[in-house]
């Protein structure tokens, strides 16, 4: 029976051991911004903690996040909208982490190649599109 014990004990005291396991995240930014803060926290968590960095355009930050369910958020640098507005754009994404993966943050009026491949995942700022020009008034007929 004292052998039976101590192998309940020694498996106990594995599962205490384990943790979920951390996975690499790449944060890639190919926005023409530079993104100006990186949050990452459990999903719905009401503090997002402190912000993990900063991604200039066409650069990436790489950080280790405990596997599970993630919320993933990117604050990108104020663009003037107009004469008199401007705004603060964010993108985010929730998911499960289960293995390395590759967020790619880029403008919604943006093609970006790439996302196509396992583990990629592009994450959208919404970007209303460029109004087009009004059509000009139609002229006089010509004779």
């Amino acid at each position: 029976m004292r052998h039976a014990t101590a192998n309940v004990t020694l498996v106990l005291a594995l599962a205490g051991c384990g943790g979920a396991a951390m996975h690499e995240v790449q944060l890639v930014n190919k926005s023409p911004r530079p993104i100006t803060e990186v949050y990452v926290y459990p999903m719905g968590a009401s503090d997002r903690g402190p912000s993990k960095g900063t991604i200039a355009p066409e650069a990436k930050l790489v950080v280790k996040v405990k596997a599970g369910n993630v919320d993933f958020l990117a604050v990108s640098q104020r663009v003037k909208v107009d004469d008199k507005q401007s705004e603060v754009r964010t993108a985010s994404q929730t998911l499960e982490l289960k293995s390395p993966t590759v967020l790619v943050f880029h403008d919604s009026t943006q093609t970006v190649p790439g996302l196509d491949r396992p583990g990629t995942i592009g994450v959208q700022f919404q970007v209303p599109p460029e109004a087009e020009a009004p059509a000009p008034p139609p002229g006089p007929d010509a004779p």
